[in-house]
């Protein structure tokens, strides 16, 4: 199961995750936070850590980490266009 940023394009610019041609690592960490609290339902989320100068590119993926109730996840990004659009795919 994969969900998209609320908002798309529009919150991801909000939130600061487009900076010229590489996504805004700190921005993109607080997405995956909020993603997986308000969309997969997981109350007790920190920690996220994503790796640095991720390309906007449409297809890119990474993983980051994140401890989901005291354990640690992996999850994977991708990157759906220029636009800095992204979805977060569930923590495992």
């Amino acid at each position: 199961m994969v969900v998209l940023l609320g908002g798309g394009g529009v919150g991801a610019w909000l939130l600061g995750a487009f900076q010229g041609d590489t996504l805004d690592q700190a921005a993109v960490q607080d997405g995956v936070v909020k993603i997986l609290r308000e969309d997969f339902g997981e109350g007790d989320v920190k920690n996220a850590q994503c790796p640095e100068d991720q390309p906007v590119r449409t297809g890119a993926t990474f993983e980051c980490t994140v401890t989901v109730a005291g354990q640690p996840k992996k999850v994977t990004v991708r990157v759906l266009n220029d636009q800095a659009q992204y979805e977060v795919g569930m923590p495992r």
